[in-house]
């Protein structure tokens, strides 16, 4: 037994299309029908090509490769130690390669992430709040939520071409110009998403609707959670100087 609603006639069936912009545009309806039909595949699939075709083609970029030397320079200095002739070869055989890399670890290392997650809700759903929802269904819900990362991609790869950058332009911290780049507040801020957001957002609501639970509760803990995490990551980067 599933805590799922009856199942939808195929006629009220929401295809591929019509669940990836629901999850967008109607997400508690959208979900609903999720959680009774859970079919993660095919949307996580288009999700995940979406995100790898567009971060690889920005890597391949002259300006993607400028900025990536830079950062790795800047991460070798950071620790005290000097950049030599040979690291630099490295860094250029890396970066050769990148759009390569980039294209499989995010085909690959997205879907680990998503089962990973998953798992994780899955354990809290079932262990401490007494959900009877089948693994499938969390993870089609964590599937769909999923959405939006293909959404921010479509909207931050051409942003970024036009930039002539890769940093995130959705974040905190890009409205925040005036603040020093190497100060707390701003890499605090830089850790802040928008589209994170809102993927925190849909998520909570899947998840309210597959756990029977009201969204409020599940999106507090979630935003806090990542509030701890942005704010951990700050301090690091801080002490480190990256």
């Amino acid at each position: 037994m599933t805590n799922a609603p009856e199942a939808p006639s195929a006629q009220d069936r929401p295809g591929l299309i019509g669940r990836a912009v629901g999850v967008l545009t109607s997400p508690r309806s959208t979900f609903e029908h999720v959680v009774a039909e859970p079919r993660w595949a095919g949307i996580l699939a288009v999700s995940v090509a979406i995100v790898a075709v567009l971060s690889a083609a920005l890597v391949s970029t002259d300006f993607a490769q400028r900025e990536l030397l830079e950062q790795q320079r800047s991460s070798v200095e950071a620790f005290g130690m000097t950049v030599t002739p040979e690291m630099e070869e490295q860094f250029a055989q890396g970066l050769a390669i990148a759009t390569y890399t980039t294209l499989g670890s995010t085909l690959v290392g997205i879907p680990i992430l998503c089962l990973i997650l998953t798992a994780i809700l899955y354990g809290v759903g079932s262990g401490f709040l007494g959900s009877q929802a089948a693994f499938k269904q969390v993870l089609a819900v964590v599937a769909h939520a999923g959405v939006v990362f293909g959404l921010q991609q479509l909207f931050v790869a051409p942003l970024n071409y036009v930039r002539e950058s890769i940093q995130p332009p959705t974040t905190l911290g890009a409205f925040a110009p005036m603040l020093d780049a190497d100060t707390f507040l701003y890499r605090l801020l830089s850790g802040v998403d928008l589209f994170y957001l809102w993927w925190l957002m849909a998520l909570s609501i899947g998840l309210a609707v597959l756990w029977r639970r009201e969204t409020r509760p599940i999106a507090t803990t979630l935003f806090v959670v990542y509030a701890a995490v942005a704010v951990a990551l700050a301090v690091v980067r801080t002490a480190f100087g990256v």
